[in-house]
């Protein structure tokens, strides 16, 4: 029976945009949310109509019940917290798949949010990913380019990983934690990053199923850019902060969308800090020499950059090199607009597993991330040549 959901959900993720229903799929289950989350970036593979109404799954999940709310705040908070506490608001600030956040005061007047997860998902979920991982195994079995097209099972493994991580909200601290260090590491080189801050956690109240931060007032990127006041100044200094971990540390946050970004105009929040991804940073600066040939309009330059990433050799690289250089010919100099970067990847990364090239685990999650900052330049200024901004900045993160 299970089966048939995670069947009907591929159907309705490949079928006509009409059939796609975001209630639908948050009925079906944790594990269904979260494959419908990455398929939401997946714009040109399902068409933006169909990833604009995935993308709603990231924050507009039906919250609990109040009663639900209340007895899952009185079962989890300690006493230290409730006798702390001043008021704490019914309404949620914010929901999502896993929980979800309200705003409180404490007695000594500082300003928190208060988050809690949704009943205990752990046991149903990790059922669910062994009924798709069978999914997956027959897939491959009646299809084999499946694996080198699109991993199935190592996107699975990557998204049980991450929402395991998610289910305990004491990892939200540490990753802020982490996150913090790099920063600190990087300022005295790169002043910017001192833009960069992390909601304060207060440890004392928090536990595996419910996390007290400090409440920020700014807006959210993903807010600013629906009411037309993300401008692309700021949206190149967000892609030079989190450049410094995605191209020079290789230790980045991991669910990178604007509704996890928070800016006043001048300082960015990072929330939701939980997965710290981590790749050989040997890799995402191969991939920054990529973008950077790209935007001089160097293409055969590019494809030699992606070779060098590659786990093995081609057998004949100047027949590669030749169809990227035509895939990318006269792309330099055109707006976001006009030919969006995710697009561009995608295609690019296609053509290159066709040709026989071999790129290590953990990948996806740094693609991942420029298709948000990708996303976001469409939003705010899809008639600026984003690569070519971006490649002034390459410096930051040598």
């Amino acid at each position: 029976m299970r089966a048939w959901v995670f069947i009907r959900l591929f159907l309705r993720i490949f079928g006509p945009v009409e059939r796609l229903d975001a209630r639908e799929i948050e009925s079906s289950g944790l594990l269904a949310v979260k494959i419908a989350q990455m398929y939401a970036v997946r714009g040109d593979l399902i068409g933006p109509a169909k990833a604009a109404k995935l993308a709603t799954l990231y924050e507009q999940a039906s919250p609990m019940a109040p009663g639900e709310f209340r007895r899952a705040f009185e079962r989890e908070a300690g006493q230290d917290l409730k006798d702390a506490l001043e008021v704490l608001d019914e309404e949620p600030l914010a929901a999502a798949s896993l929980g979800q956040v309200h705003r409180a005061r404490l007695k000594d007047g500082r300003e928190v949010v208060v988050k809690l997860l949704r009943a205990d998902h752990a046991d149903s979920f990790r059922r669910d990913a062994a009924v798709v991982r069978r999914l997956a195994r027959v897939a491959l079995f009646f299809y084999p380019r499946l694996q080198r097209l699109a991993d199935p099972l190592g996107t699975l493994d990557a998204i049980v990983r991450t929402t395991e991580t998610e289910m305990d909200l004491m990892a939200e601290a540490r990753g802020s934690r982490d996150l913090e260090r790099l920063r600190d590491a990087g300022a005295a080189r790169l002043p910017h990053l001192g833009r960069l801050a992390f909601p304060r956690v207060h440890e004392g109240f928090c536990g595996p199923r419910i996390l007290v931060s400090e409440f920020i007032a700014a807006p959210s990127v993903r807010t600013l850019l629906q009411q037309g006041r993300f401008g692309y100044d700021s949206l190149l200094m967000l892609f030079r902060i989190h450049g410094y971990f995605l191209f020079f540390r290789g230790e980045f946050h991991g669910d990178f969308h604007p509704g996890n970004l928070f800016h006043d105009g001048e300082r960015f929040w990072f929330i939701d800090n939980a997965n710290v991804e981590r790749v050989d940073p040997r890799f995402t600066r191969g991939l920054l020499s990529f973008l950077c040939r790209l935007g001089e309009d160097d293409a055969a330059g590019a494809a030699r950059e992606l070779e060098s990433l590659s786990l093995s050799p081609l057998p004949d690289p100047e027949i590669f090199r030749k169809r990227l250089t035509d895939l990318h010919r006269g792309f330099a100099g055109l707006p976001v607009g006009a030919q969006s970067l995710t697009t561009r990847m995608m295609r690019t990364i296609r053509l290159a597993v066709e040709s026989g090239l071999e790129f290590p685990a953990g990948a996806f999650p740094v693609i991942k991330s420029l298709m948000y900052l990708d996303g976001m330049a469409l939003a705010c200024a899809p008639d600026k040549p984003l690569l070519q901004d971006v490649v002034k900045f390459a410096g930051d993160f040598g």
